[in-house]
């Protein structure tokens, strides 16, 4: 039992160097050639082999584990610092040549697009680097990936029965099928980690004790460590080998244990998410791939066969929350790539994640760990998708996503009412407005856009908050202004609102979140606000306040003796979207709502002024 069932996997020693032979027996590939081995682990073999002894695996508690990684994981803290920030920019100028000169490992690098090269991993099948592989900007060198041996992937299960206790799957060893608690008739749900990560980030383990505890799922968390941890470069490559590994793991399934692909949801994260399209385009009818900001360098702008796309999969949603260019440290891609790419506040820096605003990461520090704090520090944005998904699998507020042009005229209330034009982010993605089932009834998991509404390519936009709960609901406000006798042509300044209710109020919504906002009389100002409450219902009061802004830079808005700085407004116009009934689009609450006895309201400087829903009465 001990050789197949772990507690969390160990993949270095106390000195931090890698036991070849521990991967060769863990290991469902063959063993590569001795002169493909690194020097230390080759000669560690050559002493095991000599003495004729195995180290048998041994099962570790959690604390234990976590001292015997010490070392290693403040490495890798070390590693999201230097390379994370700074190393993925020259990744391309850096890594070929590091490898070529590196007598540790055989790598052939074909460094002119017309030098066709394939290489074969047993049953696996091939890879090959063709012209098509090469852009000069976007991925000007490409290698291939590391023996199977080093890169190692693994396969670790949780379940229901054993929510902490993972279980080590090779489908190359039936009985490690057979004896675990996999059930084939079940959901899965699969986990790839991203560059510098292993199973044993903080993110991982949280994402799959939220997908236990949401259903009676197969959670299959995928364990590439070993080649997520070379330069990018590499480690790019090492994912299309890993790709290969996680489909062989899934059509082996498929033919041995009856698993049906269209019920396997793979979820990865910046390089695993690019992994996961490896994986579905060598699957048959693969259900669902999440990407979790697919990483931007040497992908963005490259053909569909390179990176993630909408063929990988029946249904590929994409969240993206680090959009700027490499240049700028964003880590993730901007295009479009599946058939749901959702943008939270506008898809490149998330609230919260600017260093300026307060003290986050000593905050994070003291109370997620080094860690964690590291990656506030170099990839915040980053990892917010990872964060973003994790709260929608058992969170009882739905992320809602609008189909539309830009950010800004969301923003605007321009693309509010949406239709089927909206989508849900996250883990319920699935059960999108837009989306059709399977009208067969072969399989209630397939899921598949609409032919009358293609999404391929459409951007959907939403905010969130700054922290947890990071799921908001959408407030559309518009305010339309009067233009009486004796007021000014335009005024700027700050509005804030108070919505009440039947069921709750929010009190304090900034309407002008930015900066001040230039208000001309005679036309209607919008804007859509996050809260994280649902008021439940229609708006019964609204309570607005106003206060001037003189700009000493403008001379214009200044108002001292003869001019008028009050804001006349005619009516409040309220809109929610709500979605209670996933799958199923609900009337939204609109309130209009005015003053009472009077055509318009006169709101002073610093002042408010109270709209009722009784508009003609």
């Amino acid at each position: 039992m001990t050789s197949q069932f772990v507690r969390l996997h160990s993949r270095y020693n106390e000195s931090g160097a890698a036991s070849a032979a521990g991967l060769a027996a863990s290991s469902p590939s063959q063993a590569s050639p001795r002169s493909t081995f690194p020097n230390r682990a080759r000669a560690k073999a050559e002493n095991l082999g000599a003495s004729g002894k195995q180290t048998p695996r041994r099962i570790l508690d959690p604390q234990s584990m976590r001292r015997l990684y010490l070392t290693d994981r403040h490495l890798r803290v070390m590693l999201w610092c230097i390379l994370l920030g700074l190393q993925p920019a020259f990744a391309g100028i850096l890594d070929p040549f590091n490898w070529a000169r590196s007598d540790r490992i055989e790598v052939n690098i074909p460094w002119l697009p017309f030098e066709n090269e394939t290489r074969c991993y047993d049953e696996l099948g091939c890879l090959n680097i063709t012209r098509s592989w090469y852009h000069l900007i976007h991925r000007p060198f490409n290698v291939f990936p590391l023996p199977r041996v080093v890169i190692n992937t693994r396969f670790i299960l949780y379940t229901k029965k054993n929510p902490t206790d993972g279980q080590l799957l090779n489908v190359n060893v039936n009985k490690t099928i057979v004896k675990s608690n996999f059930n084939p008739k079940r959901l899965t749900k699969m986990i790839i980690h991203g560059f510098i990560d292993t199973p044993l980030s903080n993110w991982v383990s949280e994402m799959k004790d939220e997908l236990v505890k949401a259903g009676d799922f197969n959670v299959v968390i995928v364990d590439w460590a070993g080649g997520s941890l070379p330069l990018y470069t590499q480690a790019t490559a090492n994912t299309r080998l890993v790709g290969l590994e996680v489909a062989h793991f899934i059509n082996t399934l498929q033919k041995e244990h009856g698993v049906d692909p269209l019920d396997v949801h793979i979820i990865g994260h910046s390089l695993g998410a690019h992994t996961a399209g490896y994986a579905g385009e060598r699957i048959q009818g693969l259900g669902r791939i999440t990407g979790l900001d697919p990483a931007e360098p040497y992908f963005q702008g490259m053909p569909t066969h390179v990176r993630l796309d909408p063929t990988d999969a029946q249904l590929v949603d994409v969240i993206h929350t680090d959009g700027k260019s490499i240049f700028l440290l964003g880590y993730g891609m901007s295009q479009p790539v599946g058939h749901l790419d959702f943008y939270p506040n506008n898809g490149k820096e998330q609230p919260g994640c600017d260093l300026t605003e307060g003290p986050l990461v000593p905050l994070t520090l003291v109370k997620q760990g080094l860690e964690e704090a590291s990656r506030v520090l170099v990839a915040c944005n980053h990892v917010r998708a990872i964060k973003l998904f994790t709260e929608s699998i058992n969170g009882k507020c739905s992320y809602i996503g609008h189909q539309c042009p830009s950010y800004q005229h969301f923003q605007t209330g321009k693309c509010f009412h949406c239709g089927h034009g909206c989508a849900i982010m996250g883990f319920h993605a699935d059960s999108s407005p837009g989306l059709i089932t399977n009208k067969n009834n072969q399989s209630e998991n397939e899921v598949y856009p609409s032919e009358e509404h293609d999404t391929i390519g459409a951007k959907y936009y939403l905010s969130t908050g700054k922290d947890l709960p990071y799921c908001q609901r959408h407030y559309r406000v518009a305010i339309q202004l009067a233009n009486p006798k004796g007021a000014e042509s335009w005024v700027q300044g700050f509005l804030k609102v108070t919505l009440l209710s039947d069921r709750g109020v929010i009190r304090g919504m900034d309407l002008t979140p930015n900066n001040y906002v230039k208000l001309e009389h005679g036309t209607t100002y919008t804007i859509v606000v996050t809260h994280p409450m649902d008021l439940g219902g229609k708006v019964r009061k609204v309570e607005l306040s106003w206060e001037y802004d003189m700009n000493v830079l403008e001379p214009r808005s200044l108002c001292i003796l003869w001019c008028n700085d009050r804001l006349y407004v005619k009516s409040v116009l309220v809109d929610q979207m709500e979605l209670p009934s996933r799958g199923k689009r609900n009337v939204d609450f609109s309130t209009k709502l005015c003053t009472p006895k009077r055509e318009f309201a006169e709101i002073p400087n610093r002042g408010s002024a109270s709209f009722y829903d009784n508009c003609g009465r």
